[in-house]
């Protein structure tokens, strides 16, 4: 207390709050913001990455447009082929296929023509060594050329492109 002019003053000091307090409104803070983002982080990622997705697959040049989206895809019965491996054992191996047609070509008309695409396909295999067949960076090669056989056997006319749909060597 103090006087001036014979008044009295009161000072007033404030308590002094404790760091504890301010630790305990900091880490809660935290941790909501953290349990929030656990929760809707998911949500809102999808729809990011779908966006993202989009925007890149519209972008490229090489992926198909709903325009040239078959409406005519086609499974031939799958391949067994036996293969040989350098040491000369054999390796069961099973192979699906599936042809994209052009112009509507009928059920009927390409269980005319499947029997051209199975021999070459049974051809290229056989003409493989498991260890080619099973090496990672062959397959895309291996699927490529494959394809492209197969695709001509058919007829360049009547095919869009073939598809691998299984790939199994034991």
């Amino acid at each position: 207390m103090t006087e001036s002019d014979g008044e009295q003053l009161q000072v007033v000091e404030k308590p002094r709050k404790s760091p504890f307090l301010r630790y305990l409104v900091t880490s809660t803070l935290m941790l909501s913001v953290g349990v929030t983002g656990t929760l809707l982080g998911p949500r809102l990622l999808t729809g990011a990455l779908k966006a993202w997705h989009t925007k890149s697959a519209e972008s490229s040049h090489d992926s198909a447009t709903v325009d040239d989206i078959p409406v005519n895809s086609i499974a031939m019965q799958p391949l067994i082929v036996d293969v040989r491996g350098k040491n000369g054992e054999a390796h069961h191996m099973r192979v699906g296929l599936t042809a994209e047609m052009r112009n509507g070509l009928k059920k009927e008309d390409f269980e005319k023509l499947q029997p051209r695409g199975r021999e070459v396909a049974i051809a290229f295999l056989r003409g493989r060594t498991f260890e080619d067949l099973t090496e990672p960076a062959q397959f895309d090669t291996i699927v490529k050329e494959l394809g492209e056989r197969v695709s001509s056997a058919l007829g360049k006319k009547y095919t869009t492109r073939i598809i691998v749909t299984d790939y199994v060597v034991q």
